[in-house]
């Protein structure tokens, strides 16, 4: 009888084992990691709100650190809300990115890299803007969004001494 109770038991731990997830895979996370940020890109070049949103966590817990003004927005519907202010203030605005990195940390992917953006101006000039970013991105229900960003603008240097 404790023979059996004891194939039984790791008959139980072999069936439990073998129904758990896979472990992730690094190059796929990074791979859907790219896929994600390509999908922000275009979206936020095309000023489309909806899509650009569709790839936060919709969650309260989703986190943005934006270049200026607000130190933390903190929730979805908050993060909505600044996206569309900032699309409003800034008509034709397109961004590239560039020297990107990316690292897997259990079911995380933290990435990192260079921005530049050009924004046309009413008077026909074009504003020209380069920083840096670092973002967070997790599987959520079978789809890759991002928890936490992180867009950055670099102080400009201090003046020159007057000669």
């Amino acid at each position: 009888m404790k023979q059996i109770s004891i194939l039984l038991a790791l008959t139980a731990v072999l069936l439990v084992a073998g129904c758990a997830p896979p472990a992730p895979n690094p190059d796929q996370m990074i791979a859907a990691a790219k896929e994600l940020d390509q999908k922000w890109l275009e979206a936020f070049n095309a000023q489309d709100l909806d899509a650009v949103m569709d790839t936060y966590l919709n969650s309260p817990d989703v986190v943005s650190f934006p270049v200026g003004g607000d130190v933390v927005v903190k929730g979805w519907d908050a993060l909505k809300a600044k996206m569309a202010t900032e699309f409003s203030q800034m008509k034709g605005a397109k961004l590239t990115v560039s020297d990107l990195h990316y690292e897997v940390g259990g079911n995380l992917v933290v990435s990192w890299g260079l921005w530049h953006m050009s924004m046309p101006m009413p008077d026909g000039t074009t504003m020209e803007f380069d920083g840096r970013y670092s973002d967070v991105k997790k599987e959520h229900n079978g789809k890759w969004v991002f928890i936490m960003d992180h867009p950055s603008m670099p102080f400009p240097p201090p003046p020159t001494a007057p000669m």
